[in-house]
């Protein structure tokens, strides 16, 4: 069962992680890097923190499943499913359904996934360690 101290944590990194996401998409344009990389990798980990807050389900493949997530994303994005659908580009639809299609992104995706698994590596050794002096 997920502990409320846990979703707690989930919920604030993926506050921290949406709020960074925002700072990128609306100030940092101008940082190819950072707008084009950064926040391609920070994505995962966000949606990711955003399911741990409601489930501890499947601990160890739930970051692939989150990649995974991704992955379908941005072939849809390959096929252009935006303008099969009939919307234009720059709609709010569009926007969520992405419209350009990169290989680099699914390298900054697979990058988010084991960040999280360090995140959480980290972070349960850290719990550990706790416990042992408790």
């Amino acid at each position: 069962m997920q502990t409320r101290k846990m979703a707690m944590c989930y919920g604030i990194a993926a506050l921290l992680l949406f709020l960074i996401e925002f700072v990128i998409g609306r100030w940092l344009n101008d940082w190819h890097f950072v707008r084009a990389y950064l926040g391609d990798v920070l994505v995962i980990p966000l949606i990711y923190c955003l399911i741990r807050i409601f489930t501890n389900k499947l601990p160890r493949t739930m970051p692939l499943i989150v990649l995974g997530i991704g992955v379908v994303t941005e072939i849809t994005q390959y096929f252009k499913l935006y303008a099969i659908l009939g919307f234009e580009k720059g709609s709010l639809p569009a926007i969520l359904l992405g419209t350009s299609f990169s290989w680099w992104d699914l390298v900054s995706y697979a990058a988010g996934t084991v960040l999280i698994y360090l995140a959480e590596w980290l972070l349960f050794r850290q719990m550990g360690k706790q416990d042992e002096t408790a």
